[in-house]
């Protein structure tokens, strides 16, 4: 993996450019950097659009079967930006690997997450990540996720104020707010997207010329051969919902379209059975702690 470099090329020039104006003085931002677009497009802001120093964090959850490919789409990307956005070099930091097994537990977020899961459906990484920022001291982890019409801007939307903290604009879940199980799930995360859709920041990425570099990136929870959208997996279904179906190759999407009609409605019940049987897990996607 590549790490930072301070030789001197056209980027030091940028970067005592961006240093002049008062960038760089700031402190580093924490970003949840997952390799895929939402995540990859806050860190092309941050390097390209407000010049920030970055610390991508990637939590490995040995569930997940995508976490191979997502590092690969971390590495195309890093490679690319220090070609052609030399000044990158000095402003991306290595990738810091936590492993979701080590993660102590923290009964009250756990509660607090079963509550919100019990009103709709959240994906249950928001949990571990809640606790992964309360037991490294992360004040405030910037995740690309919360974009407008998105699942977590239906929960929390009510609850956030707009800030500037970090000079630009982002939203945080406000303090009166502290006691509620959202702020307990979601208080330590800012949403720099949340004024935008999914759509919306196509539109930016190709106004800016960043299209070539979100095109590395990995959504895909099962990709075949590496990095070809299954069709089927829950990303793949969403998406096509959002607009981004012309990332998934024309005969996966096809699959997709007759899995969602017709495996996708079986699964609860299965699932259900399987459980009654003791067949399977509550919460199969639980990593086992070390």
């Amino acid at each position: 993996m590549a790490t930072v470099s301070t030789s001197a090329d056209t980027g030091d020039d940028l970067a005592q450019e961006s240093a002049s104006a008062g960038h760089t003085a700031s402190p580093p931002v924490n970003l949840l950097w997952t390799g895929g677009w939402d995540s990859s497009f806050q860190l092309l802001q941050l390097l390209l659009l407000h010049r920030r120093e970055v610390v991508p964090h990637y939590l490995v959850d040995p569930t997940r079967p995508s976490t191979r490919a997502e590092l690969a789409a971390m590495e195309r990307i890093r490679t690319r930006l220090f070609e052609e956005y030399p000044h990158t070099r000095g402003l991306l930091g290595p990738v810091q690997k936590f492993d979701v097994a080590d993660l102590a537990p923290d009964p009250g977020i756990t509660a607090a997450f079963g509550r919100i899961v019990a009103e709709t459906f959240m994906g249950s990484q928001y949990e571990w990540l809640a606790r992964f920022c309360k037991q490294r001291g992360i004040a405030r982890l910037e995740l690309g996720a919360g974009h407008r019409g998105g699942r977590i801007q239906k929960v929390i939307g009510p609850l956030v104020t707009q800030t500037d903290e970090d000079g630009y604009p982002s939203y945080r879940i406000g303090e009166a707010y502290r006691d509620t199980k959202e702020f307990t799930v979601f208080g330590g995360f800012s949403f720099p997207l949340f004024a935008l859709s999914k759509l919306e920041t196509a539109e930016v990425a190709a106004e800016r010329g960043w299209r070539g570099v979100l095109e590395l990136t990995c959504f895909c929870h099962k990709p075949r051969h590496g990095t070809e959208p299954c069709g089927c997996c829950n990303p793949c279904l969403y998406a096509v919902d959002e607009g981004f179906g012309w990332r998934i190759p024309r005969k996966n999407r096809i699959k997709g379209v007759f899995y969602r009609a017709l495996i996708r409605p079986m699964k609860p019940p299965v699932k259900a059975v399987l459980r009654q049987l003791g067949m399977r897990r509550a919460n199969p996607k639980e990593p086992v702690r070390r």
